[in-house]
């Protein structure tokens, strides 16, 4: 859809990219810099919430000071009349969520290759004391320069639940650590718990507490056992099994202290050897990259 001729702030709006319980996100022109901006607004009704209001400050104060290669830039955080709008770095590319597909099933070690920039992310947020809160493949961009970035900084702490069919909460319960569902302290194992989800679903192509309803879905997490990705994928070894089990452990003290950690302790499980972070990526970029290109040459041909 085009919004050309709309403005907000400085900024003018190019087209709607997507619109969920927060607000619109745009693609927008950078008055200054003259180049394309993702410009997220937060809906006037969400910003009168005062108690909103100073978490999302206090968020995404935290995000300004993040500098790494696989977090997108935060340009400007400021406001359009009582409603604040943040501006970042726009990047061409496609979600993993649009990639996974339900039965779709990824190699592991291509898997783990793939999100090692997303893991060097997380675990430079937290040396930062900075938390995502909401990793889920919705969140991380696949872009079309080869990089792989984790998006949605500053907005875990505020995005409310999903409540339902075609409700739009930007939070996805299939992935959210359950110490998050009953409000207690977070750290960075809440997003070893989410990272770990991810994985899970890209090597069974099924989600780990998938249920018929949402509520039932939080009950699993709250109250079952993680799953084995064995139950799903009898072939794949049982050490990685283990290693994804302990990272969903309701438990935060029996989850791998960073993200990191987790996939090199994946790694290990399907190789026998120490990790190789930045070969891993590679591979792993080039194994998905391959399917997309098949798939995109797929849609031309019909």
């Amino acid at each position: 859809m085009s919004d050309n001729g709309h403005h907000v702030g400085g900024y003018r709006v190019l087209r709607e990219i997507e619109t969920d319980s927060l607000g619109v996100i745009y693609e927008a022109e950078h008055p200054r810099l003259h180049r394309k901006v993702a410009l997220r607004t937060i809906g006037a009704s969400v910003a009168r919430d005062v108690s909103f209001s100073r978490r999302f400050l206090l968020e995404l104060r935290s995000y300004v000071a993040l500098e790494h290669p696989a977090i997108p830039r935060l340009y400007e955080l400021a406001y359009d009349g009582e409603c604040p709008y943040l501006v970042t770095e726009m990047i061409d590319g496609q979600t993993l969520d649009a990639v996974l597909g339900a039965g779709v099933r990824y190699e592991p070690l291509g898997v783990i290759g793939l999100l090692r920039p997303i893991a060097s992310a997380l675990d430079y947020a937290h040396s930062r004391a900075t938390i995502h809160r909401d990793v889920k493949p919705a969140n991380i961009l696949l872009a079309n320069d080869g990089r792989t970035l984790l998006t949605g900084f500053g907005l875990g702490t505020v995005a409310s639940f999903n409540t339902g069919p075609g409700a739009g909460g930007p939070v996805a319960p299939d992935y959210v650590a359950p110490e998050r569902l009953v409000g207690r302290e977070v750290d960075g194992r809440t997003d070893v718990y989410s990272l770990a989800a991810v994985v899970f679903e890209a090597v069974t192509g099924s989600r780990p507490f998938s249920s018929k309803s949402w509520i039932e879905t939080l009950s699993r997490r709250l109250y079952e056992p993680p799953p084995s990705v064995r139950d799903v994928v009898p072939e794949l070894p049982a050490a990685f099994a283990t290693v994804l089990q302990q990272a969903m452990d309701r438990d935060p003290g029996r989850r791998p202290t960073s993200a990191g950690e987790l996939l090199n302790r994946l790694e290990a499980a399907l190789t026998g050897r120490g990790a190789d972070p930045e070969t891993g990526h590679r591979k792993g970029l080039r194994a998905l990259t391959g399917w997309l290109v098949r798939r995109s040459s797929a849609r031309r041909n019909r």
